[in-house]
């Protein structure tokens, strides 16, 4: 709990005080390339920051909903979407307890750039059955962290995002169709993973678990 409360923290003064280094408000090459590859439907952005991929996908024709834990990130996220001129679902939540969005509108491609790769291990496991809930059949997860990360990361709860942690994590509901690097940060991949039809169980012993949101790279 210290830890998840330190990482609320961190992140809250990150973004009072401007814009931290992480957010570009660029959204990676390889989101953009399968936006412009689907037909314009509901998107997810996880850990969406001040917005940059959420208000570029809106400007593609798609729906969109981004959420973020914190607070000034999302109302900077709103005046962009104010700004650009685009529609945007933009709230403040937990990116492990997705029962809001469960309205029976099911989304076409979810992304997360660089929030799965901070939580706790409890974290991950409801992370993982919340977005297969909300995710429609055929529906495409993008995930972009970094595979390791360092020390000082570490005791804010980033444990990185290997090939073998995102494969196992999401194995029940989804399948890992791709991966690569992210051009200009080192260490930082991308997996795309493909849902699968089927019901969504999740152990109970990570019903009251704790989870921090993750530093966030490139948003």
């Amino acid at each position: 709990m210290i830890r998840e409360r330190a990482g609320q923290l961190f992140y809250g003064l990150s973004y009072a005080r401007g814009k931290p280094n992480w957010d570009t408000g660029r959204p990676p090459a390889v989101l953009l390339d399968l936006a412009r590859d689907l037909p314009p439907g509901r998107f997810l952005d996880l850990g969406c920051g001040t917005g940059g991929a959420v208000v570029a996908l809106a400007s593609l024709g798609w729906e969109v909903v981004g959420v973020d834990f914190v607070a000034p990130a999302i109302a900077k996220a709103r005046e962009r979407a104010a700004q650009a001129g685009v529609s945007a679902d933009l709230r403040v939540g937990d990116v492990t307890r997705l029962e809001s969005l469960q309205d029976g509108r099911p989304f076409d491609l979810v992304l997360d750039m660089g929030c799965y790769h901070g939580l706790s291990e409890p974290g991950r496991e409801r992370y993982a059955a919340g977005v297969a809930r909300v995710a429609a059949p055929g529906a495409t997860l993008l995930i972009c962290g970094f595979r390791r990360t360092s020390s000082t990361w570490r005791l804010i709860g980033a444990t990185g995002a290997g090939t073998a942690d995102v494969d196992r994590r999401f194995a029940a509901w989804f399948t890992l169709e791709a991966s690569g690097d992210v051009g200009g940060v080192r260490g930082f991949a991308w997996y795309r993973l493909r849902r699968r039809p089927g019901e969504v169980r999740q152990s109970p012993r990570w019903s009251d678990a704790s989870a921090v949101s993750a530093p966030r790279a490139m948003v």
